[in-house]
């Protein structure tokens, strides 16, 4: 479980992160949505503990973050981010093992047979085991952002946070990763936060939603509580119908 309580951060920009109460259950599947610099990607950085400077605190699993070294915060939470690149000549089969690396004793420099299991899974559900020896800096932005799923998958933590991870993948994949997230939630149990441009998508996919808007959060509910056609034309000034969803009963937005 994930408890925010009267969480302030503030960039030098003078944009503000304000969230008073926010609690996360133990297999939800959240998506954020709100408009570009609306405080989404900043969670993200203080969900995973990449901003360390902020008011307020942040609990996973009955734990305050400040209390969390990086290593175990990665034994707890892992991320897929919306960009990642290295001035290095890795390989892809190097990036999806370093998921492994926070769950490695002090000593130890090889890979167990568990690693090898879950990086070689991870890269066949993720359809990157072809680019096992490819250089990571040679591919595309698509096939980047399936490897960092894949090396999400590989670390196998009960917390997934991802932010735009679909947004550099044709239809087709990414329709298949979207799907295999939503399996590692319902049947593993997995947690998913997930940032998503795509209203629609959020929808589809998730159980709740969450819209932020300039630094605080706007409001927060299932998916036919939020996506409203007044929700849509104040946070987007976006003019649109709201319809369902012929197969999954859920809200979809077409724009007028």
């Amino acid at each position: 479980m994930i408890k925010i309580d009267q969480l302030l951060f503030s960039y030098e920009s003078g944009f503000t992160l304000n969230i008073k109460q926010l609690e996360i259950k133990d297999g939800e599947f959240v998506s954020i949505i709100g408009p570009n610099g609306s405080g989404k990607s900043t969670l993200v950085k203080l969900l995973s503990g990449v901003i360390r400077s902020y008011r307020g605190n942040i609990v996973v699993d009955k734990v305050s973050i400040r209390d969390l070294t990086i290593k175990k915060i990665a034994q707890k939470v892992s991320v897929v981010p919306q960009e990642f690149n290295t001035i290095y000549e890795y390989n892809v089969d190097s990036i999806v093992a370093s998921s492994r690396i926070p769950f490695a004793g002090k000593f130890s420099f090889s890979e167990s047979y568990e690693d090898k299991k879950a990086i070689e899974d991870a890269m066949k559900k993720t359809d990157t085991l072809r680019y096992k020896n490819e250089v990571f800096g040679n591919l595309s932005g698509g096939e980047k952002q399936r490897v960092m799923i894949a090396r999400a998958v590989a670390q196998n933590t009960d917390i997934l946070i991802l932010d735009e991870f679909v947004s550099h993948l044709d239809p087709g994949h990414a329709q298949e990763l979207l799907k295999l997230v939503k399996t590692s939630n319902k049947d593993a149990g997995k947690t998913i936060i997930s940032v998503f441009h795509d209203i629609n998508t959020a929808s589809l996919y998730s159980d709740r939603i969450i819209v932020f808007n300039k630094g605080l959060i706007f409001s927060d509910g299932s998916p036919y509580q939020v996506i409203t056609e007044e929700m849509l034309n104040e946070i987007y000034c976006l003019d649109a119908t709201i319809i369902k969803h012929p197969h999954y009963n859920k809200p979809q937005v077409i724009y007028n």
